[in-house]
């Protein structure tokens, strides 16, 4: 897992085999909770399952785990991305900022971030089995329990709030390359770390069009200026 936002060109614009590079927004850690959460969810998951195989129950039926879920291997993905994803929230001003052409205004600082693709597909597919209305009702209740100790963005919806973060934190990571994508994602590689990266009017253009995409996925459609301040 590679932060690319200065300097550091990766190979051309292609990822290596079995990785994808992609823009991650500095949104103050929203999406750090609940992949912690998750993680805490997956860390009692696995433990539940190395007791069964430890101590197998003669009268009780050994904890049966969906994939991704079982073997811990969610687990490991979650906290790959969570260690790639970490650094590029609430970042410090001397990291440079991110600004409109002529410095006019602030965007929330973006990073290109190169991840291994099956682990955004695995988060995408935990998020799908948590969901499943078939859940094991002991897992549905643990994932409750965390669910209700996030911040008061998902004590309203519980287990349902935490599966759609977790559903649209996979789909921005997840979103499909373009044109704009890829014209960004060159000028923060490009981009000494500690130095402001002032857009052009082409990379501004190219910015909001990939704001408002992202804003679809992880705001619903609240707007673009969710990413200015």
């Amino acid at each position: 897992m590679t932060e690319q936002p200065a300097g550091h060109p990766g190979r051309g614009d292609a990822a290596p085999a079995g990785q994808c590079t992609v823009l991650v927004v500095d949104l103050d850690g929203e999406p750090l909770a609940p992949m912690r959460a998750l993680e805490e969810i997956l860390l009692c998951l696995g433990t539940w399952e190395d007791d069964d195989r430890r101590h197998p129950g003669a009268d009780t039926e050994p904890l049966r785990l969906p994939a991704p879920l079982a073997d811990r291997v969610a687990l490991a993905a979650v906290q790959r991305l969570l260690g790639a994803l970490a650094p590029t929230q609430s970042r410090e001003p001397w990291r440079g900022r991110l600004l409109a052409p002529d410095g006019r205004y602030e965007h929330a600082p973006m990073t290109a971030l190169t991840l291994p693709s099956a682990d955004i597909d695995l988060l995408c597919a935990t998020a799908a089995a948590l969901g499943d209305a078939a859940l094991n009702p002991e897992i549905a209740d643990l994932v409750s329990t965390f669910a209700e100790q996030l911040g008061s963005g998902c004590r309203s919806g519980g287990r349902t709030e935490l599966v759609s973060l977790l559903a649209r934190l996979a789909g921005l990571l997840d979103l499909s390359p373009t044109d704009d994508t890829r014209l960004l994602i060159t000028r923060l590689r490009t981009t000494p770390l500690g130095t402001d990266c002032v857009l052009s009017d082409a990379e501004e253009a190219a910015h909001a069009r990939t704001a408002d995409r992202m804003n679809d996925l992880w705001a619903h459609g609240s707007g673009i200026d969710r990413y200015l301040y």
